[in-house]
């Protein structure tokens, strides 16, 4: 076990009052910050704490949308600002103006406000890429976006206790899937809550939330939208709000849903472990569909059930070798083979799962759970992604009601499955990627690790 703590040192006293109740823990592969205040000071602190972290993401975002979506860094701070800023409250605009202010002070040049804003608006204006693309092309790729991830949550009969258990593991391309923050927020208005996020960021992206609420989020994206509003509240204020302000499921799903822009649209799994129920929200542009119940489980594989949400999609349903739907029948088996056994051990090795439901066969590809695109030579052509891309599941995170009551979860940096991901090896044998070279970070699969918020949350 890997353990620093980050003494801040060299500030001035101004610059230290600022800092106040802040810290920083590097643990096994996670960079564990603790920021808490008014809304200026918590983005002073995650600026300051991870001035570095959010330089290095930015350059890696600037490569990948260049050398993947063909656009440059300007297109996303223009949009950011043209689009999110203006519906942006001052709450956040003051955390957003924090963290560049506070990457300012440890030195860190050449990020602003705009980038700033950019690099957390990053998955809305994605979307909206996609959208402007399929508005000019119309074709059946212009719409695939690479994030997908894997994920359940189950509750009554089908656990062990008759509680809530929840896993998630991130998809993402490797060049921009470096979210090893895991921040520990406690603001002066609404309710602290736990998140997995990037360095920099007001919401978590990948998403996983704890929240002292008792609410526990998480989400896989919604393959093939092809719909977005302009007009609407970006993904990361809604989330974000949602995270800190809803106290049930009924006000978590209100704030998701009112001004809705469309942006990451995702299939949600939420649970409340005051009562033990669980909802999926499958949130597209302009429809929306939400199940719940209090026995039951919900999975996540990038693929909406709701034909109202569908219909806002370019997606194959009924094509069974696609990573999607092998994942989505992979986890029905085991869903159906363990019922009445779920609990957190079990929920770590499903995310660490090999077995490709579509071939019958045992081997880590792009239709696994634990996801292996990097390994595949079919790519993923749902999300655009060529043969042996460099992508798939990075992490593993899991928690339970019990956990949750005291804020804390198991989390996993690098793939569950323990393998090592060697940029170097990689770009050897694919020289066709050699264009992420500059920013392509290995990825070392560090032992699960049981983070604990600071604060004593007491749910009700």
């Amino acid at each position: 076990m890997v353990l620093i703590l980050t003494e801040v040192r060299g500030d001035s006293g101004a610059v230290q009052d600022l800092l106040a109740g802040s810290w920083r823990i590097d643990v096994n592969g996670w960079i564990f910050v603790r920021v808490q205040g008014d809304p200026y000071h918590i983005g002073f602190q995650n600026g300051r704490l991870l001035a570095h972290e959010i330089q290095d993401t930015v350059e890696a975002q600037k490569v990948y949308v260049e050398g993947a979506l063909k656009r440059d860094w300007q297109f996303f701070r223009d949009t950011s600002m043209k689009l999110y800023w203006p519906k942006i409250t001052e709450e956040y605009r003051a955390e957003i103006e924090g963290i560049a202010n506070g990457a300012k002070a440890a030195g860190v040049s050449g990020i602003g406000l705009e980038d700033i804003a950019a690099l957390n608006g990053f998955q809305d204006t994605i979307s909206y890429h996609y959208w402007l693309k399929a508005k000019e092309c119309r074709s059946a790729d212009s719409t695939a976006r690479e994030e997908h991830c894997s994920a359940f949550i189950a509750t009554g009969k089908t656990t062990c206790d008759g509680k809530i258990v929840v896993a998630h593991n991130t998809w993402s391309s490797y060049l921009t899937g470096q979210c090893n923050v895991i921040a520990d927020l406690s603001p002066t208005s609404g309710k602290g809550f736990l998140m997995q996020t990037n360095p920099g960021s007001l919401v978590s992206e990948t998403d996983w939330f704890l929240g002292r609420s008792g609410l526990i989020i998480t989400e896989t994206t919604i393959t093939g939208m092809k719909t977005f509003n302009p007009e609407g509240i970006p993904y990361f204020i809604r989330a974000r709000k949602a995270a800190q302000y809803a106290d049930t499921i009924d006000e978590w799903v209100a704030i998701m849903v009112e001004g809705n822009n469309g942006g990451y649209a995702n299939d949600w799994l939420v649970g409340d472990i005051k009562t033990g129920e669980i909802a999926r929200l499958e949130l597209g542009t302009f429809n929306h569909a939400l199940d719940r119940t209090f026995d039951g489980v919900f999975v996540g594989s990038n693929v909406a059930t709701s034909e109202q949400v569908r219909s806002e999609t370019k997606f194959n349903y009924s094509d069974p070798s696609g990573s999607c739907m092998a994942r989505n029948e992979r986890w029905k088996q085991l869903i159906e083979s363990n019922k009445a056994l779920l609990n957190v051990d079990m929920a770590k090795k499903f995310l660490a799962d090999h077995h490709d439901a579509f071939s019958g066969k045992d081997t880590p590809n792009r239709n696994t759970l634990c996801g292996h695109i990097e390994l595949d030579d079919r790519g993923s052509p749902e999300w655009n992604s060529p043969p042996y891309h460099p992508s798939g599941a990075y992490d593993g995170k899991v928690t339970n009601s019990v956990l949750a009551s005291n804020g804390s979860f198991w989390a996993h940096w690098g793939k569950p499955c323990d393998t090592d991901f060697n940029s170097t090896s990689f770009l050897a044998q694919h020289p066709e990627y050699s264009w992420q070279k500059p920013r392509l970070r290995d990825i070392k699969a560090y032992p699960w690790t049981l983070f604990k918020t600071a604060s004593k949350w007491e749910i009700s």
